[in-house]
């Protein structure tokens, strides 16, 4: 008897073959490929740009590219030792140059602007300082920006309001405890921190 071969297909089965997928199962797969995966990219992209939202400071940095890239600049071209030639703050700036900023931060471990000041005040001169650098800005004879003695403190804010505080150091240069580099000397020609420039006060 002559075998002769039979092929059938039942519900996407073929007697000669594996079973393949049905053409709804076909369909199913080429909307999760095209549909679904693309929305669960999307929506696991919005979940990210949330967290790192979230997660950014709560006080203003300056734009990358502006002071950070200057204050690094400067502080590399300044011998630590040496920023003012004057022993008594050369040796204090020394102890405290590249310590990391630290919001409230009074010590070597970390440390703010206003803190920074106060303990070198303390340090050169025995004097102590308000702590908030506002009230550091409200005391203390002010002083003309082109009449600026290495000592004195030089304020910088917006729209007048007293923000940030550093030390005159000389070369129109000064040191302070930066947001983003921490404790670093640079130029009042900064491109941030020029606009920003409120006044000086003289406490020495």
């Amino acid at each position: 008897m002559e075998n002769k071969e039979c092929n059938f297909t039942f519900l996407g089965f073929n007697s000669n073959s594996q079973f393949s997928r049905p053409p709804a199962s076909i369909a199913l797969a080429n909307v999760r490929r095209t549909v679904i995966k693309p929305l669960l990219l999307l929506t696991v992209i919005g979940v990210l740009t949330i967290i790192l939202t979230s997660c950014a400071p709560l006080r203003p940095l300056a734009p990358m590219g502006s002071y950070e890239t200057s204050s690094k600049t400067t502080a590399a071209t300044y011998d630590k030792n040496k920023v003012t030639g004057i022993d008594a703050w050369d040796k204090s700036f020394a102890s405290w140059m590249g310590t990391p900023y630290k919001y409230g931060g009074t010590t070597k471990s970390g440390v703010d602007c206003s803190g920074f000041v106060t303990n070198v005040y303390r340090e050169v001169a025995g004097k102590s300082l308000p702590r908030s650098t506002e009230e550091e800005y409200k005391q203390g004879r002010a002083v003309d920006k082109d009449d600026l003695n290495i000592g004195d403190l030089v304020f910088f804010g917006d729209n007048k309001k007293v923000e940030h505080v550093g030390i005159y150091v000389g070369k129109d240069s000064f040191i302070h405890a930066s947001t983003s580099v921490g404790v670093t000397v640079t130029p009042f020609s900064d491109i941030y921190w020029k606009p920003r420039y409120i006044g000086a006060r003289r406490y020495l």
